[in-house]
């Protein structure tokens, strides 16, 4: 399981080298209709559109991290996809922690086991706790350097704080 950019996160968190940032609660349900709450973003790279169920790694293909979509990327930029405060960029500069002004938080993926790159071919555009706009570029990606090491570039958009969501990029 690629689980290492939660891990990480949770240590920084509890060692106090990152502060959670507080948001208020995300909703569930559409209040109106009692459906999911379709969570309507930005798509945050350039690339085709996949189902979570495709991509080639047990904790996101489960739906174990949270519902979501993933993109086969043919872009070389990670934009913000919705207005919301960085809440971690993992330290191999491979996958970032989102949190939405409704308080959904989100986790932008890079790649399937990039972060044994140790953040070669991952330039960050953005620190923990900046404020961003929806396509605020967040990530550079170096593509030759990810295929060169044989990864997948498939990247997760999953929302790790409302297991009832909906993802669809708009």
């Amino acid at each position: 399981l690629n689980v290492q950019f939660v891990k990480d996160a949770m240590e920084d968190i509890l060692s106090g080298a990152a502060e959670p940032v507080e948001a208020p609660a995300a909703a569930n349900v559409d209040e109106a209709s009692g459906e999911p709450a379709v969570l309507r973003l930005m798509q945050p790279i350039e690339g085709e559109v996949v189902p979570l169920q495709d991509v080639p790694d047990e904790a996101f293909s489960s739906g174990a991290l949270g519902p979501g979509l993933a993109i086969a990327p043919t872009g070389d930029t990670v934009v913000a996809p919705a207005d919301a405060t960085v809440v971690t960029f993992a330290g191999a500069g491979h996958a970032i922690g989102l949190a939405l002004e409704d308080g959904t938080e989100l986790l932008i993926h890079v790649g399937i086991d990039t972060v044994k790159l140790h953040g070669a071919g991952f330039t960050p555009l953005v620190s923990q706790g900046d404020r961003v706009s929806a396509g605020t570029p967040l990530l550079h990606i170096d593509r030759s350097v990810i295929d060169a090491a044989g990864y997948s570039m498939v990247t997760p958009v999953v929302v790790l704080t409302n297991p009832a969501a909906v993802v669809e990029f708009g």
